[in-house]
Formats: C-alpha cells, sequence, structure tokens
C-alpha cells in the first residue's frame, strides 16, 4: 500500500501560492533598474542572468556587468563621476537586455513553445527508453536548437532578417520533431493510463483521469491526421495518467484508514487559518472551530493585491520626480560646466593671443635692434651672426694687432667706439669678448696674448664709457680655429676678436 500522504484541493493551492508571492513582494520591485543604487542594481543584474530570460540576451548582460565592474572599479578609485556614469550605462544595458528578452518572446512565442514541448517529450522518451527508437527526430531536435540559439544570437545582435529565417527553420524543426516523437508518446500515454484503469482510477480520480485519456484523445487525432496542430502541453496526458493513479491509491488509503477525513479536512482549515494570517485578516480560533470560507481568503488576497499596486504606482511617482529633479539638476550642472568650460578656452585663447602678440613684439623690436646695429658698422669692418640660442657674434674683422703685441692701433679708434654704442642698444645684455691667435707660437704664450688682446679691447671700451660689469675678457689662444693653419690666409682669419652679445634672459 503506498504511504498515505495529503493534498491540498486546487483552489486553496492557487490561493496559498498567490498569497506567498503577493507576501514576497515589496515596494519597488517593478522599478527601472536605473533608479537602484549599486547593490540594489548588482542583485537585478544576478537575477536576470540566473534567471530563464538570460538565454535570450547573454552579450547584453555581459556587458551590464563589465559597466558594473567599471562603476566599483571607479568607486574604489573615488572617482565619483566615472562611477555615476558606469552605473547609468549598467542599468541602461540590464534594461536592454530585458527588452530584448521580452521581445524575443512576443515574435517568437510558438517557437519557444514548440522548443518547450519539444525538450520535454524528448526527455520522456530518453528516460522510457524509446528515444533509441526514433533517432532522426532526436537529430530534428538537436537541428532546431542549433538553428534557435542563432535566431537568439542575431536578434541580440539586431540582425532581424536573419532572425526571422534562423528562427522559420528551428520552428519547421520542432514541428517535424515533434510529429515523429508524438507516436511514441502517444503509446506510453495509453500503456500508464491502462495502469490507471487497473488502479481503479476511473472511480477513485475520475475527473483527473478523464483529463488524461481527452489529452491521450488529441494525441491520437493528430498522429490519424485528424487534427492538424500539434497538441499544446503533449506530455500533460501522460502526467494527468499518472497522477490519476497517484490519488487513486490515495483515495483507497483514506478509505480504509479511519478518521482520515475528519484529518483531511482539520488540515485544510489549518492551512486557510495560515493563509488568513499571512493575508493580515483577523484569524484567532483553531481549525476545530473556524473554517475560513475561500471567498473570504479571494477577497483579502484581492485587496493585499490592490494596496501593493497602490503603493508601486506612488512609489514609481516619487521616483519619477526624483528623477525628473535628477535630470533638471544634471543638466543645470552640465550648462554650468560648459560655461566653465568655454570661459576656460576664451582665456586660454587671450593668453595664446596675447603670448602671441608678445612673442611678435619681441622679434619685431629684435630685428630692429640688429638693423640698427648692423647700420653701425661699414662694410668689411665686421661679421655680424645670430647664434641659435638668441647670442650675437660680432667678429671684428678689421681690427688687427702687430705681431705678438696686444696694443690696439689707433686707427681702429673709431670702429671700436662704435662697438660701444652697440652696447648701448643691447643695454639689457653682457658681453663677452673673446681673443683667438693662430697655432705659431708656443699654446701658453699664445692664450697669454690672445687674453691680453681682449682685455685691451674691454679697457678701450670702459674708457669710452662702457659699464665694465657687463664686460667680460677670455682669452682661448689657438684652441678655437675657424680656419686652418695650415696656410696664411687660414692663420690670418685664426687672429681675432670676437664680441658675443648673451643671449637675453
Amino acid at each position: 500500500m503506498p504511504e498515505s500522504r495529503y493534498r491540498m484541493p486546487p483552489l486553496l493551492v492557487a490561493m496559498l501560492l498567490l498569497a506567498i508571492q503577493l507576501a514576497a513582494m515589496q515596494p519597488g520591485t517593478a522599478l527601472e533598474a536605473a533608479e537602484y543604487s549599486q547593490s540594489q542594481l548588482q542583485q537585478q543584474i544576478d537575477l536576470f542572468k540566473h534567471g530563464e530570460s538570460q538565454r535570450f540576451a547573454p552579450q547584453t548582460v555581459n556587458r551590464a556587468e563589465a559597466y558594473m565592474g567599471a562603476a566599483m572599479l571607479a568607486d574604489e578609485q573615488h572617482k565619483q563621476q566615472e562611477h555615476d556614469a558606469a552605473l547609468a550605462k549598467a542599468a541602461e544595458t540590464i534594461q536592454e537586455a530585458r527588452r530584448t528578452a521580452s521581445d524575443f518572446r512576443q515574435r517568437f512565442s510558438r517557437l519557444l513553445a514548440l522548443n518547450r514541448d519539444a525538450d520535454v517529450v524528448n526527455t520522456i522518451l530518453a528516460s522510457s527508453g524509446r528515444a533509441s527508437r526514433n533517432s532522426s527526430a532526436v537529430d530534428r531536435v538537436e537541428a532546431a536548437d542549433s538553428e534557435l540559439a542563432l535566431a537568439i544570437k542575431t536578434h541580440e545582435q539586431g540582425e532581424l532578417n536573419q532572425t526571422a529565417t534562423y528562427a522559420g527553420k528551428a520552428l519547421e524543426a520542432y514541428r517535424q520533431a515533434l510529429e515523429g516523437m508524438i507516436p511514441s508518446l502517444a503509446r506510453l500515454t495509453a500503456s500508464v493510463i491502462g495502469k490507471a484503469a487497473n488502479a481503479n482510477a476511473r472511480q477513485y480520480a475520475p475527473h483527473i483521469y478523464q483529463a488524461a485519456k481527452d489529452k491521450l484523445a488529441e494525441l491520437e487525432a493528430f498522429k490519424n491526421g485528424k487534427r492538424g496542430e500539434i497538441p499544446p502541453h503533449p506530455e500533460r496526458g501522460l502526467y494527468l495518467a499518472r497522477e490519476s493513479i497517484h490519488v487513486a491509491e490515495q483515495v483507497k488509503a483514506w478509505r480504509r484508514k479511519r478518521g482520515s477525513h475528519e484529518q483531511l479536512l482539520l488540515k485544510t482549515r489549518q492551512m486557510k487559518l495560515d493563509l488568513a494570517h499571512a493575508l493580515g485578516m483577523a484569524s484567532h480560533g483553531d481549525a476545530m472551530l473556524t473554517d475560513i470560507p475561500a471567498r473570504d481568503l479571494l477577497k483579502a488576497a484581492n485587496k493585499l493585491t490592490r494596496e501593493l499596486a497602490e503603493e508601486r504606482k506612488a512609489h514609481r511617482q516619487e521616483l519619477s520626480r526624483m528623477k525628473k529633479e535628477y535630470q533638471q539638476q544634471l543638466q543645470s550642472n552640465l550648462a554650468a560646466q560648459t560655461d566653465a568650460m568655454k570661459q576656460a578656452q576664451q582665456h586660454q585663447v587671450s593668453n595664446i593671443k596675447e603670448a602671441f602678440k608678445a612673442k611678435l613684439e619681441r622679434e619685431t623690436f629684435e630685428q630692429k635692434r640688429q638693423q640698427r646695429l648692423r647700420k653701425l658698422f661699414k662694410p668689411g669692418e665686421v661679421n655680424i651672426l645670430v647664434n641659435l640660442d638668441g647670442s650675437l657674434l660680432i667678429r671684428l674683422v678689421s681690427l688687427k694687432f702687430k705681431s705678438g703685441r696686444s696694443r690696439i692701433d689707433p686707427k681702429h679708434y673709431d670702429m671700436l667706439g662704435r662697438l660701444k654704442e652697440a652696447m648701448d642698444i643691447y643695454q639689457d645684455r653682457n658681453l663677452r669678448i673673446e681673443g683667438h691667435t693662430d697655432n705659431q707660437g708656443g699654446v701658453k704664450s699664445n692664450q697669454i696674448l690672445s687674453l691680453k688682446r681682449a682685455e685691451a679691447v674691454r679697457d678701450f671700451l670702459i674708457a669710452a664709457g662702457a659699464d665694465g660689469t657687463r664686460l667680460k675678457a677670455l682669452g682661448y689662444g689657438e684652441v678655437r680655429p675657424i680656419a686652418s693653419n695650415e696656410f696664411a690666409r687660414g692663420r690670418a682669419m685664426n687672429r681675432r676678436i670676437d664680441v658675443v652679445i648673451n643671449a637675453a634672459k
């Protein structure tokens, strides 16, 4: 004899499930993902990822997780703006995933129904050992699963034309697979119904037994070509037949056991009391004295549903208001940032213009000074070179000294006087007077001679009124030639005085 097992009436089961769902619902479960905090948004992503909808938008939910990762990284680095932007993208992306999954379900509801039926029937036949007899149908299910996977992938990518093609192929493959499996399912269902008849289910579970026979009739009608459409949920006849056997055995056990009907009644009453308590109804008393009518339980459940709906509506309205205020504040901040950026750009452009203007003025001023400098000297007296660092070299090519002497010939006084005027033009700069010789004679004596010649020029300029603190005399001797000492002309070029006007500081 099977073990006795209490089973609740179907209406009460439905009401209890409704109450549990209502009790589990909290205000905010229908909120948009963008309204959630980081932890709440992560919970929404996890729920979607581990739910049935994930199969319809796997890449999109992966992108949402990537944005969440970026948000957490920005949070760790205390980058609030990047954190908020990444969080907003995560919320937007998980909503996109939900829309993608919902759209696929709506567009291809028939395909998904056949997918579900084919998988269930295939599993049933495999567990019963009948699948091996119809391997072609199994192959069609696998082929249909592949086409369905391609349809889901292209739909997520927005390639709807290809989606329609793959979905059509999958639909036809599932239909053919079910056509091949339904005869085996019908035979299996008929066999179990026969066992139910032997268990006297016609007497002890008449409604369930008849429902099983009706579902079998649908399968037979389709198998024999009397019904064009594949019956929905073709496995229900088999399940109903099995259930009728169980119920028949249970009822027979109750009939043999004294007090079982009273026990069933008391358990039913207790469940009603528990359900009333969950719904917030006054449920004092015990099951032996109290029997709450089902209509009162349903009325309380409907009331709770309305209250929760109103609370969710009010919460959504409040969130909408807060979101609007946030958007306004965001726009205001954006406008302020834009103005600040414009002002900064204008200031930067103004600084660039000023810098360019100052540079142009400096270059113009310098060009004019160089022009004045060049006009001071006659052709052939000096060579004036402008170095890359901004310094100027005045090579006194007409200044000659007698061999081994450092005394300046009076004929050069006029030219050196004009060199003093050059110092006046460049009053903001210091000068170096550099003496050089050829390689004739000793190195030490040449260095000393070159220094004395440079000092002679310096002393002349000081005597002419130049500021001596701006002048520095240096003797390089023969170490800085500008021409070959192998020839007389080259040696003459190396015996020279260079005056360097230093670059501006």
